[in-house]
């Protein structure tokens, strides 16, 4: 009788009976590692966000600064800035415009975005604020040409021929902007509701935002595109980090408000590296925003955000989600 018979076990087997044992027990110490991997999102807010109808740059920046040093915990922001950029880089800045005139990516949270670009050490001329659609260009918004420190405002539409990512509702291109002429992209969305995923913020402004989407990618509160496209992205450019806008937001009729009884000011910024984090700090923002309004809460219309955690782009649990405040 061959050694281990008596067990219904052969010589192979009972070694790749081992093996297995320790594939396994390596995946459950993986998985247990994972399980207690933390994300981290800053809050910073200012009551001296606005002077009348107006953002204050100065106390903008001082937020958007502020948020950058807590996060990263380096003690003055152009250090904070080098841990996300650096010389030689081209640095692309991605809006939300969708929103215009009401909620749109701030020009005082870009610019204050651009200038820790420039001292970081990036050039002018490497730096591209841009968005893909160009009829969301505007007085009421943006004009492309030459930013205030130098850097390029830039329409999209550009399609990348040769580059698309497949999504359950065909392949969909991708702007060229993103991966022609940036090395990383700065994602600067801003907090609004969604009447299909319940809440666009961080992973949307991606998905929606760097892809012509098609007619498939709104069904089912848009997943699985957004996880789809996200994935996508981040394999083709880096996005290193997310700047929200939630200085003033909209808990209803979003992602283009035309009711500005529905927009609120938050005066808040939120810096995070896991967009999927975010997303969960900002949905609920929006559904207590809701509770106030005696709106319903839009918590199964965001299925987006667990569908993308469970695609390995982040943490949508709460409980591993830490939500640091900075009070500027």
């Amino acid at each position: 009788m061959a050694p281990h018979d008596e067990f219904g076990l052969t010589r192979r087997g009972f070694f790749q009976g081992v093996i297995g044992t320790a594939v396994a027990a390596t995946l459950v110490s993986r998985r247990a590692a994972a399980d207690t991997t933390r994300a981290k999102v800053v809050r910073v807010e200012s009551p001296d966000v606005w002077k009348g109808d107006a953002r204050r740059p100065e106390v903008v920046a001082a937020m958007v600064n502020a948020g950058l040093m807590s996060f990263t915990g380096q003690a003055k922001a152009d250090a904070a800035w080098r841990q996300f950029m650096k010389p030689g880089m081209r640095v692309g800045f991605k809006l939300n415009l969708l929103g215009r005139p009401l909620v749109i990516t701030a020009r005082e949270v870009t610019d204050a975005a651009v200038a820790g670009a420039l001292a970081a050490g990036v050039k002018p001329g490497d730096i591209t604020v841009w968005d893909r659609k160009p009829e969301h260009f505007g007085p009421d918004s943006y004009e492309a040409g030459t930013g205030r420190h130098g850097e390029r405002v830039k329409k999209g539409s550009n399609w990348h021929d040769a580059m698309f990512a497949d999504t359950s509702g065909g392949p969909v291109p991708i702007e060229r902007i993103a991966v022609e002429e940036t090395d990383i992209t700065i994602n600067l969305p801003v907090i609004k509701d969604h009447g299909g995923a319940g809440v666009t913020g961080a992973l949307k402004n991606i998905a929606f935002g760097c892809y012509r989407n098609h007619r498939q990618a709104h069904g089912g509160n848009c997943d699985p595109y957004i996880t789809e496209t996200y994935a996508h992205f981040i394999k083709t450019t880096k996005v290193p980090l997310v700047i929200l806008d939630a200085t003033e937001g909209c808990f209803d009729g979003g992602p283009a408000p035309q009711n500005s009884q529905t927009v609120w000011r938050e005066n808040a910024i939120y810096v995070a590296t896991d967009p999927v984090a975010l997303d969960v700090a900002l949905r609920d923002v929006i559904n207590a925003k809701r509770r106030q309004a005696g709106l319903p809460e839009k918590v199964r219309q965001c299925r987006h955000i667990e569908a993308a955690a469970a695609g390995g782009l982040g943490i949508a649990d709460p409980a591993r989600i830490d939500i640091v405040t900075v009070k500027v």
